[in-house]
C-alpha cells in the first residue's frame, strides 16, 4: 500500500514528518487490571453504599480521565456554629460536597471527634481543643482535602 497527498502526490518514509504534528497526550489510554465495583444503593442513590456494580471490567480500556472522574475533589461551603470555646465540644455541621465514608473533618489543624458523614454534602462532628482564632476547616477524602478559609472562630 501507498500514501498519497491529495494531489496525488506520494509520501515517503523520509518525509513523514513533514504530514503530522506531535500532540502531546493529555489524557492517555490506561488498561484496567481487574474489575473495578462502583458503590450503590438499592434505591439507586450513592451514600451509604449498600451493593456493588461493575464499573470498569478487567481488560478494558480507557481515558485517564474517565477513571479520575469518580474521585471528584471535595468541597467545603460552610459550617454551623461558626464560633465556640477554645476548650472545644462544639457540635457542629459542616456542609460541603463530595464527602465519602472516611472524610477527616479539621476545625484548625485539630481533628474533630464524633464524626459522622451523614451524606456526600454533611458531616457532623465535635470541636477539638484549640487556641482562640479564625482558623480553616478542612475535610480531607481519598480524592483530596477541601478548605474553608477563616471558616471557624475560637473564643
Amino acid at each position: 500500500m501507498s500514501l498519497v497527498r491529495s494531489n496525488g502526490t506520494p509520501v515517503t518514509k523520509a518525509g513523514l514528518g513533514t504530514y503530522f504534528t506531535t500532540v502531546p497526550v493529555t489524557d492517555p489510554l490506561i488498561k484496567i487490571k481487574e474489575t473495578l465495583y462502583e458503590l450503590e444503593r438499592d434505591d439507586g442513590t450513592t451514600f451509604p453504599p449498600r451493593r456493588r456494580a461493575i464499573r470498569f471490567r478487567a481488560g478494558q480500556v480507557i481515558r485517564t480521565s474517565e477513571l479520575l472522574a469518580e474521585f471528584p475533589d471535595p468541597a467545603v461551603t460552610s459550617i454551623a456554629p461558626a464560633t465556640g470555646p477554645a476548650a472545644g465540644g462544639t457540635a457542629v455541621q459542616i456542609r460541603g460536597a463530595n464527602f465519602t465514608p472516611g472524610s477527616v473533618p479539621k476545625v484548625g489543624d485539630v481533628a474533630c471527634t464524633n464524626i459522622v458523614v451523614v451524606n456526600e454534602e454533611l458531616i457532623t462532628c465535635k470541636t477539638g481543643a484549640h487556641a482562640a482564632g479564625a482558623v480553616p476547616v478542612t475535610v480531607t477524602t481519598d480524592s483530596g482535602t477541601a478548605s474553608l478559609t477563616a471558616g471557624f472562630t475560637f473564643a
